[in-house]
């Protein structure tokens, strides 16, 4: 970690079916082989086995994985999530009752609200082990996104661990002359004014990791090879979303386009400094 780094970098790397099969075989939850239960597995073998380490899920929403870290793994846990109130798609024929899933699970203590700019929930600052989150900081907008790091930083303890899996669109969805467009926007990255960096910062997995980077002060690392646009394209490791998903999303938020999106899932395990014990500087 540099000298003047606050984070040490412990991975940033694509999710891959190599793993993705791993965990469906030795893991005890029912992990499913989509990209949330990668995401769920990958954030559960990322927190140790230590009862009463204190987490954070970020957007949980109705996920089994709090009440897992609580019940089966002894953590205490907190959930912020505000089960987008007041949105259409927040309620109606078929949708859970945000009240009731927070009744139905007393084990974990759920927050109300959202972090970002303007945003005060309930949350003592400096006081978790680990900030956690499965496919939600992409629905943060582009614009708020950096607020929302520096918001999870102060959440996290020194010496604490963060660890986000992010859903990325692959550029091949959008056809082969978005490919370049991609290739050549992470080629010029620097060059490019800071508002178009900031309007695409979910546009590939390598400018979504610098825009984090940035917001937390962390070197960016040499991870080119990891998260370039080639290997999305032909790397058949690289784990994506199953077709079903493009139903779901059909069937919850009445999406009527039906078209399948290659997705995949950018993660980043960060650890903040502390002491010597904790973190190496």
């Amino acid at each position: 970690m540099s000298a003047t780094s606050r984070y040490q970098v412990l991975e940033v790397q694509l999710a891959d079916t190599r793993r993705h099969l791993t965990y469906k075989i030795q893991s005890q939850p029912e992990i499913q082989l989509n990209l949330k239960g990668f995401d769920y597995a990958w954030i559960n073998a990322g927190i140790p086995t230590k009862p009463g380490l204190r987490v954070l899920d970020v957007g949980s929403g109705y996920s089994w994985l709090p009440s897992y870290l609580a019940r089966e793994r002894g953590c205490e846990v907190w959930s912020v999530d505000d089960f987008a109130w007041g949105e259409p798609r927040s309620s109606g024929p078929g949708r859970p009752d945000p009240q009731e899933h927070i009744r139905s699970h007393p084990e974990v203590r759920y927050v109300l609200g959202r972090l970002g700019p303007g945003q005060r929930p309930d949350l003592p600052e400096g006081y978790f082990d680990y900030v956690v989150s499965a496919s939600t900081l992409e629905h943060v907008p582009a614009d708020e996104i950096g607020e929302v790091w520096r918001h999870m930083d102060r959440l996290l303890r020194p010496g604490g661990d963060m660890l986000h899996a992010i859903d990325v669109a692959f550029p091949t969805s959008r056809g082969l002359p978005h490919v370049f467009l991609a290739l050549a926007f992470d080629l010029m990255y620097p060059l490019i004014p800071r508002d178009l960096r900031t309007k695409y910062t979910f546009e590939t997995p390598l400018a979504c990791m610098r825009s984090a980077f940035h917001a937390l002060g962390i070197r960016t690392p040499r991870v080119w090879r990891h998260l370039n646009v080639v290997r999305l394209v032909l790397d058949p490791q690289v784990a994506i979303e199953p077709v079903d998903a493009t139903l779901a999303r059909h069937l919850k938020d009445g999406d009527n386009r039906l078209r399948h999106f290659r997705v995949g899932s950018l993660l980043i395990h960060i650890r903040k400094a502390g002491d010597a014990a904790t973190a190496q500087v």
